[in-house]
């Protein structure tokens, strides 16, 4: 008795004194903790102080840690040993939409640019990769963004592709069915006026970081289920089963309803350091007591409305209700990055979101993950061009992007994704048969997904100890 008590209370004493030593790292979170909630939300058990303190600390050094040092290193010292300013293709301020906000910055390649003064048809043989650029750090707003990533975006636009950065929403003014909103729009703009410019409509790429990766996956999901909600057959009913509550399934329903525009399929998924359940996220961050001050749990406050929001809950909803959904409405191609030691998004949701699009009809899923590395920055790694982690990087996407004979028809279905499925409605009985025996052999093979066969066909991850100095 005398001894639990003493270890009871000795335990307590040593997470106080940690907690004390950490405290600095504290002060911030704390102002927002007051802010938002009075002095009487402040932590007062040691445990909790101690848990939040580590974990503070450890997003840091996601932060800072791995390559940011050395590339900024190597970013000043290209700049004092380079006088001449760095090259800059990009055309701002081009409107996507009717609303002021709706802006973003075009990077022409020099090569675009050069064969202006060729023949159509020789422009038409050369069209260029798009790659549209979906920044990280917050989910309703991309203001303020565009000027960090411009380095990035002008570091992947030299090596041959044209990129777009759209300003996305209003600081806390905008809501996430807003912000899908204004991807539809820029992804249509793309579609319909990049081919002007020598850019492929049939190979537009979208890139996210972080939240960036979460909303370039939902993208991918309103693509894939657009279609069917307004279809009055066996496949729109299972929509309505897909997720794991009644609740979170209508928060489903309502936000695909409300996206009155055609949503473009396309042609790859480029997701670093993403986070693609909200539902996980929010346990994660629950067990490292910092749920009351991430964004992802206070932007996502209700666990439906969380679930309805993560495309590896939707993924696995559809895999397991035997949903099919015809290939041209989704991505072909994705790639997957992620830190091992990332300790703000766990790279165990990233393995999840793999295995997922492994079991889709996909041609090309790829997944690299750096062992060196915590959370995974585009917009810091791809700075400095010349960086030896840089060009790692820009070998990944330019696989990740290398156009194939088989992805050809990513886009080229109707202007309304609506009117693929009017040939697949005319035989539901035998449709749903043949769906669900094709279903049934990709569940037997989700038992193995590690054995090299299967990774041989479309799949593939990689394990990088790759040097992250520049």
């Amino acid at each position: 008795m005398n001894d639990n008590y003493l270890y009871k209370y000795s335990s307590r004493a040593l997470y106080s004194l940690i907690a004390l030593v950490l405290f600095p790292v504290t002060i911030p979170a704390i102002h927002i903790r007051v802010n938002n909630f009075g002095i009487r939300a402040l932590p007062l058990d040691p445990f909790t102080v101690y848990n939040r303190a580590k974990a503070l600390f450890l997003g840091v050094l996601d932060g800072i840690g791995g390559p940011t040092l050395p590339i900024f290193f190597a970013f000043f010292k290209q700049r004092l040993m380079y006088s001449s300013p760095l090259s800059d293709t990009s055309i701002s301020g081009i409107s996507y939409g009717k609303l002021p906000r709706q802006k973003m910055d075009i990077f022409i390649p020099i090569s675009a640019q050069n064969s202006k003064e060729s023949t159509s048809k020789k422009l038409q043989d050369e069209c260029l990769p798009v790659i549209i650029v979906f920044p990280g750090y917050s989910w309703n707003s991309t203001t303020g963004l565009i000027q960090l990533y411009k380095p990035m975006a002008q570091t992947l636009c030299d090596t041959g592709v044209f990129v777009i950065l759209p300003n996305l929403g209003l600081p806390g003014k905008t809501s996430l069915i807003e912000i899908m909103e204004d991807m539809q729009l820029v992804v249509e703009w793309t579609v319909k006026h990049i081919s002007k410019s020598g850019g492929d409509p049939q190979q537009i790429h979208l890139l996210g970081f972080g939240a960036g990766a979460h909303m370039c996956s939902m993208y991918n999901v309103a693509s894939a289920l657009s279609g069917l909600i307004n279809k009055n057959d066996l496949a729109s009913e299972s929509i309505n089963k897909i997720l794991s509550t009644q609740s979170a399934n209508a928060e489903l329903n309502e936000w695909l309803r409300r996206l009155t525009r055609p949503v473009h399929p396309v042609s790859g998924l480029i997701l670093i350091s993403g986070v693609y359940s909200l539902e996980q996220q929010r346990k994660y961050e629950s067990t490292r007591c910092i749920d009351t001050l991430s964004m992802s749990s206070r932007f996502f406050d209700s666990i439906d409305y969380a679930e309805a929001w993560s495309p590896l809950n939707i993924h696995k909803g559809i895999r397991k209700r035997g949903i099919f959904i015809p290939n041209n409405m989704f991505a072909k191609r994705v790639l997957i990055v992620h830190g091992q030691k990332d300790s703000t998004f766990p790279l165990d949701l990233s393995q999840q979101m793999f295995q997922e699009f492994c079991l889709m009809d996909m041609d090309d899923v790829n997944m690299k993950v750096y062992a060196n590395l915590r959370r995974i920055d585009p917009s810091v790694i791809l700075s400095v061009q010349d960086a030896s982690l840089a060009k790692s990087f820009l070998e990944d996407i330019k696989s990740a992007i290398s156009s194939t004979d088989n992805d050809s028809d990513t886009l080229n279905s109707p202007q309304n994704p609506n009117d693929i499925f009017d040939d697949i409605n005319q035989n539901p009985s035998t449709r749903t048969q043949s769906e669900s025996l094709s279903m049934k052999n990709k569940l037997d093979s989700f038992e193995s997904l590690s054995e090299p066969p299967y990774f041989k066909h479309a799949c593939n991850s990689e394990f990088s100890d790759s040097n992250t100095d520049s």
